[in-house]
């Protein structure tokens, strides 16, 4: 779906599906290398990452791969709902809703994007229907980490093993869409 901004003079589109999915596993896979993590200890020096070598700070490099995939899931999501309505024919109804879940109405991001938003296509997928635990740690991964990163704040050390923790719970989230949704 092409935008364009006549303000800013600049076109956007969809970012392909599958490419906000392999981004993650790229970037998960990396984290159980001895030689990404090994580039975390010592002197400061330039780190290779899959797409780009990074001359700057250890921990700002460890919070915007944060960020890139947290956006990704964030888009993954209701690209993945999109997919689901399109296939039992009720995305027409609903377009306006997964372009903009906040619409929902529900009581913030976790209810809009993990319950509400997956509802439209059927209820008992809800993050919130099939896993409760789950659900409840992602109203504590906004609060504690997705809100703090997206608002002014940063990795402070050179965690990479605190970010490996977060990856296997977004790997989780993953494993959850992939119950109701098959991205291949």
């Amino acid at each position: 779906m092409r935008e364009y901004s006549e303000t800013f003079n600049i076109v956007l589109n969809n970012i392909p599906h599958v490419n906000l999915r392999n981004e993650f596993a790229r970037y998960y896979n990396v984290l159980n290398e001895k030689s990404f993590i090994d580039q975390f200890g010592g002197e400061i020096k330039p780190i290779k990452t899959p797409y780009m070598i990074w001359y700057g700070m250890p921990n700002d490099l460890i919070t915007l791969i944060l960020q890139k995939v947290i956006l990704g899931l964030e888009s993954y999501l209701p690209g993945a709902v999109f997919f689901e309505l399109g296939k039992v024919g009720r995305l027409k109804e609903n377009i306006e809703k997964v372009r903009n879940p906040f619409c929902l109405k529900g009581r913030g991001t976790v209810e809009n994007y993990y319950h509400l938003l997956p509802c439209l296509v059927r209820e008992e997928i809800s993050l919130k229907n099939t896993d409760i635990s789950l659900f409840n740690k992602t109203k504590i991964f906004y609060k504690e980490i997705r809100n703090p990163i997206f608002h002014g704040c940063q990795i402070e050390d050179q965690n990479v093993l605190g970010l490996k923790k977060i990856f296997e719970y977004l790997a989780q989230i993953y494993g959850w869409i992939d119950s109701w949704h098959k991205y291949d």
